[in-house]
């Protein structure tokens, strides 16, 4: 294995152990400085640890041409909207079926406002940006070679589930889950990170600050 390669398997393991122990630590320090401030640390790290190599990567998801802009956003803004449908639509199924997940979702919400909207409409962009540059930048360009798009949008979107678990939270890694095979699948079929960014700036801010979940009608 090449010397770049081993560093770069390096580098994005490290990424998820961190990101496992700041959902751990969630706990104690709630989401926004935890994972909110993981992942900008993480992302500069990524380019203090490896800068030409990680500069590159970041360059290289970036469109080309106007044609690649297009596809880019206009791929974005749909997933990003049919993301936020398929959130609304389950949701009231889900927490019927099971009630307690309800009360799962009331506290992360309870955890999410622990800030006023418009601080919260303010930090959430450089989150995101940074989150994407993690996990769809760093992470899945590495576990991406040799395999197929499908498969390591899978991969991307597994491992992305599983560092959220220390949360204690079922409803984030479910989640997380969810929305990392749409950001992952975006990133492979458009070759780049802004279609997953917008998906997930479209997806953040309706489901947390446009139309919040509503409580559901049980039974």
């Amino acid at each position: 294995m090449p010397p770049e390669r081993g560093r770069a398997r390096t580098l994005a393991l490290g990424c998820v152990v961190v990101w496992c122990c700041a959902a751990f630590a969630t706990r104690w320090l709630g989401q926004w400085i935890a994972l909110g401030g993981t992942a900008g640390l993480l992302t500069l790290a990524c380019l203090v640890v490896d800068r030409q190599a990680n500069l590159r990567i970041f360059e290289s998801l970036w469109p080309r041409g106007a044609r690649g802009w297009t596809v880019a956003v206009a791929s974005g803004l749909v997933g990003g909207v049919l993301m936020t449908l398929a959130t609304y639509g389950l949701y009231g199924p889900v927490v019927r079926l099971a009630p307690l997940f309800f009360h799962d979702v009331t506290h992360l919400y309870g955890a999410f406002k622990t800030i006023p909207a418009w601080a919260a409409t303010l930090i959430i962009v450089p989150i995101i940006l940074s989150e994407e540059l993690v996990w769809r930048g760093v992470v899945q360009t590495t576990i991406a070679h040799g395999l197929s798009v499908p498969a390591a949008a899978g991969l991307g979107a597994v491992l992305y589930g599983v560092a959220h678990a220390p949360t204690g939270s079922p409803v984030l890694v479910l989640a997380a889950l969810g929305c990392g095979i749409v950001w992952s699948a975006l990133r492979g079929l458009t070759g780049g990170l802004v279609a997953p960014i917008i998906a997930h700036f479209v997806w953040d801010f309706s489901v947390l600050l446009l139309h919040p979940l509503a409580p559901p009608v049980l039974p």
